[in-house]
């Protein structure tokens, strides 16, 4: 995930650099879209994970324990009120109760549990390592939250050491119609430090730091990945994009 002399090319990242990406960051910060923050989670440091509201949801738990109080709470009102015409909506209701609790326990023993924990042990993970980042949208207008990361060291010319592709935040309760699709913003500068923490064979991609809160990572595209198709198109996107911000600049 690293490379020593900080002036190494990362395979497949074309002519992408600090400068130009960490422009692209600035400008795509500056475009007139919705500004939706996403809510502060719990500190992972100082609570079990499945108190973090994106560890719950990566580990299905999310799903799994409401749908599973609603069906008990369906079962004991049905019982108390025993109003035989009101069968139809509590079958109706306690069916699809059901199929949401299956489905989030099939998640959480399909590997969300484990990797909701591995997240949590690799942020609390000692020995940090500091790197620069760029945070860029995958369209530029509402998309997935990228952090592109750079060695600490090194001028403006050194190239992408990996890409961080990040859970999308959690939002606040949706006061307006369509708002709940809206992006999260990272509440972060578009460009700056970060340490990352717990790069482990369980956890290879580790989790980012930034100003005391941890991002939670999705998908990692490290030196090798970028020379494959997907890392090849992820950053002919951001290439074109950055290409575009230059045009529009000058």
């Amino acid at each position: 995930m690293s490379h020593d002399d900080g002036e190494s090319l990362a395979p497949g990242s074309g002519a992408l650099t600090y400068a130009m990406l960490t422009a692209e960051a600035r400008r795509q910060a500056a475009l007139p879209r919705p500004k939706v923050r996403g809510r502060r989670e719990a500190d992972v440091r100082r609570v079990p994970w499945w108190r973090v509201r994106t560890l719950r949801g990566i580990s299905g738990l999310s799903t799994l324990a409401p749908a599973v109080i609603c069906a008990v709470l369906v079962l004991v009102i049905y019982a108390l009120v025993g109003d035989s015409s009101l069968a139809p909506q509590a079958l109706f209701v306690l069916v699809v109760s059901v199929g949401l609790a299956l489905y989030g326990g099939y998640r959480l023993r399909r590997g969300g549990g484990a990797t909701a924990g591995a997240l949590a042990r690799a942020a609390c993970a000692p020995g940090p390592v500091s790197k620069r980042y760029a945070l860029l949208y995958d369209p530029p207008w509402g998309g997935t939250a990228l952090l592109v990361l750079f060695p600490a060291g090194g001028g403006d010319h050194v190239r992408p050491e990996a890409v961080l592709e990040l859970w999308p935040l959690p939002l606040p309760q949706s006061r307006f119609p369509g708002q709940r699709g809206l992006p999260a913003d990272l509440p972060v500068e578009p460009a700056g430090n970060l340490e990352v923490r717990g790069r482990t064979d369980e956890a290879p991609m580790g989790v980012p730091w930034i100003d005391g809160r941890a991002y939670w990572p999705k998908h990692s595209h490290g030196p090798d990945d970028l020379k494959r198709e997907e890392g090849r198109a992820l950053m002919a996107r951001l290439l074109v994009d950055a290409g575009d911000g230059e045009s529009v600049e000058s």
